[in-house]
């Protein structure tokens, strides 16, 4: 990886190496990302464990899942979601519940439906991790959709998405089509709508089992199955525009009073003029050198984690103190820089400012590079310094607050 894109360790980059192996990071960040389309090949099954079929048959079964997060499409249309859910009312509370029709779903898909789930990452613990190294190296939100289907009738029309994505074959081929821009950097909601390419795709071919395609953020593209299982799963990575910066900042000028004036509609030509003269000195003098890098730190401060709950642990008074073979996971979803200033330790985080005495310092420390700690490694990093006892307690204060989770019987007890 080039010196511009190297990141620390516990920085996310592992997850980014991993998912584009055996194609380096650093050259993907210099002559791919946000600009061209990338093909790689990967060894047959190295993204099975992901979502085998076994997983996604039980999280179907298992998990209450409604329409449009779970849905139906054939020949990019999608299908009256009564042909394969049910949506049953009971209970004192008389609430809807949607039910899976389980023959009709499989009947549905045996006739070339493609069958989308939005967000597994939500419900498979090995996306999980990867989409939370990827969000954790891009700092933007990262989720992950599902795409199953078994003849050759497409799930979507040729079109153009508005987030950068990595397609990973889990199982199965598909054959895909790419075409790049036809209007650069496209809006959902825009002035001016992109044009469906009239040319030839920039590339075709077919993904196998195990290998990745990037596109970039605009870029039309549409894929086929080929009459065979065949399941993908779609990263999506949610980069911020220039209009987001603009968003941002006009919540900041609320300070001013001057952008809290009314307009002079009804003043005189020289008294609205000196009115926008006002408005455009304090604009620019806002909008000073560091201005994009206050935004970044402003959208890192404020990203929230994902859920997790360590019970039965945080729920429990006077809950004895973790043991030292249990394992600390950071919640936080993006870097945070500590300030160690007058004895006390200070960071913001998950919408929050946190401040804490400063013999805390090397236990943020081993935890913001690390992500992952024993008690044990935290108490020996803060040996010398702070006892064991005064660790344990401020472990268990940390997930109480929600900012760490503790794995008592492995990751899926946190």
């Amino acid at each position: 990886m080039s010196a511009a894109h190297r990141r620390p360790e516990g920085s996310g980059v592992d997850a980014l190496a991993q998912m584009l192996e055996p194609y380096a990071p650093g050259e993907f960040l210099d002559s791919t990302w946000g600009v061209n389309f990338l093909h790689v090949r990967g060894r047959a099954g190295r993204f099975a464990h992901m979502m085998p079929w076994g997983r996604l048959s039980e999280v179907l079964g298992r998990h209450r899942l409604d329409f449009p997060r779970l849905r139906l499409v054939r020949e990019g249309k999608p299908l009256p979601v009564a042909s394969y859910l049910r949506h049953q009312t009971g209970g004192r509370q008389k609430t809807t519940i949607p039910r899976l029709k389980s023959p009709a779903l499989a009947g549905q898909l045996r006739e070339g439906a493609t069958l989308v789930l939005d967000a597994v990452d939500e419900l498979s613990e090995p996306v999980e991790e990867l989409a939370q190294g990827l969000e954790l190296f891009f700092r933007e939100r990262v989720q992950v959709n599902l795409y199953a289907g078994w003849q050759t009738s497409r799930g979507f029309d040729l079109h153009w998405d508005d987030h950068d994505v990595f397609i990973l074959q889990v199982t199965g081929r598909k054959q895909w089509s790419v075409y790049g821009q036809t209007r650069p950097y496209p809006l959902v909601n825009d002035i001016e709508k992109a044009r469906k390419p009239e040319h030839e795709p920039l590339w075709e071919g077919t993904l196998e089992d195990g290998d990745l395609l990037y596109i970039p953020r605009g870029w039309w593209h549409v894929a086929v199955p080929l009459a065979e299982p065949t399941l993908h799963l779609t990263v999506g990575v949610h980069n911020r525009t220039g209009l987001d910066l603009l968003r941002w900042f006009s919540e900041r000028v609320r300070a001013s009073e001057t952008f809290r004036r009314d307009l002079p509609r009804l003043a005189s030509a020289a008294e609205r003029a000196a009115h926008n003269a006002r408005l455009r000195e304090e604009l620019l003098a806002a909008w000073d050198d560091s201005l994009l890098e206050s935004f970044y730190e402003d959208l890192d401060a404020r990203a929230e984690s994902r859920a997790r709950v360590s019970l039965p642990w945080v729920a429990t008074p006077d809950a004895a103190p973790p043991q030292d073979s249990t394992v600390v996971r950071l919640l936080a979803p993006r870097p945070f820089r500590l300030e160690a200033t007058g004895g006390v330790v200070e960071f913001d985080s998950m919408g929050q400012h946190w401040r804490f005495a400063e013999g805390a310092l090397p236990v943020l420390r081993a935890l913001a590079e690390r992500r992952a700690c024993t008690v044990a490694e935290l108490c020996e990093a803060a040996r010398g310094r702070v006892a064991a006892e005064t660790v344990r307690a401020f472990l268990s204060e940390l997930a109480q607050k929600g900012l760490v989770a503790f794995d008592v019987e492995g990751r899926g007890g946190a």
